[in-house]
């Protein structure tokens, strides 16, 4: 399989509250997140850094994000972050401003760059990659220290073939994807919002969703509907040769 650069633990909507004990469809959000991370962290091959991509505090205030930075920083470990839908940028750079919190942008993994974007935009479950943050996908890929790129966000730039939740994707996903092509140095790209697994290929760069820290939706629903299915994370393995090593693990049994 080749030499491994690093091994990544992606975690993505949590939904916290800033109360303890708050629940969300009947899950205890925080309860959920730390059973994720003892799962994770426990394992016999222990990540190298957390992704963390969106609607990571619900109720976007400040003790919430005092709350997830107490959870994600206790593991000695890099912590890659950017915004949903449901978050408040403002308030999540402002707590997590210091190391070893990372918001968007890029960084160096080996031969790796991870290009973390905000699809943010106030008001709109849906999301948007602004101008700015086009011509940062462009620039980072363009970059010749680039060999291999995760592009990661927090809305999906593919249908997922459910109605009600293709209509709050990417609103620019066909200019997105457009930008991509331009390049050979992707390799995958990753996000969250879906509350659902998925894994396919196109123009041969991966495409990946992850489920949920705390509940997931059903696949393929018209309608909004939940799954029984339970918290969930991904692995990332990021090889030498550009090849990504997955894995999605559910905890069947997470409190």
């Amino acid at each position: 399989m080749g030499e491994r650069v690093a091994r990544i633990l992606h975690l993505t909507d949590p939904h916290l509250y800033a109360v303890e004990g708050t629940r969300m469809r009947g899950v205890d959000t925080f309860e959920s997140l730390q059973a994720v991370l003892r799962r994770a962290m426990g394992d016999d091959d222990p990540p190298d850094a957390i992704l963390a991509t969106g609607d990571l505090v619900h109720d976007e205030t400040r003790a919430g994000y005092e709350r997830l930075a107490a959870a994600l920083g206790e593991w000695d470990m890099p912590v890659y972050c950017l915004a949903g839908n449901h978050d408040a940028p403002e308030t999540m750079v402002d707590v997590m401003c210091e190391p070893p919190f990372d918001i968007a942008g890029s960084t160096r993994l080996g031969n790796w760059t991870l290009i973390m974007l905000s699809s943010h935009v106030p008001g709109d479950d849906g999301g948007c990659l602004s101008e700015d943050e086009l011509r940062f996908v462009e620039t980072s890929l363009a970059n010749g220290d680039c060999e291999h790129a995760l592009i990661c966000l927090h809305h999906q730039p593919v249908e997922m073939g459910s109605e009600w939740l293709d209509g709050v994707g990417l609103r620019n996903a066909e200019h997105f994807l457009n930008t991509l092509d331009c390049f050979t140095n992707v390799r995958g790209i990753v996000w969250g919002h879906v509350h659902q697994a998925s894994d396919r290929r196109r123009k041969g760069v991966r495409l990946m969703s992850t489920p949920s820290t705390c509940f997931q939706f059903l696949p393929g629903s018209r309608d909004f509907a939940l799954d029984t299915r339970p918290p969930g994370f991904r692995w990332l393995d990021l090889r030498h040769s550009g090849r990504i090593d997955t894995e999605v693990v559910w905890l069947e049994d997470p409190l």
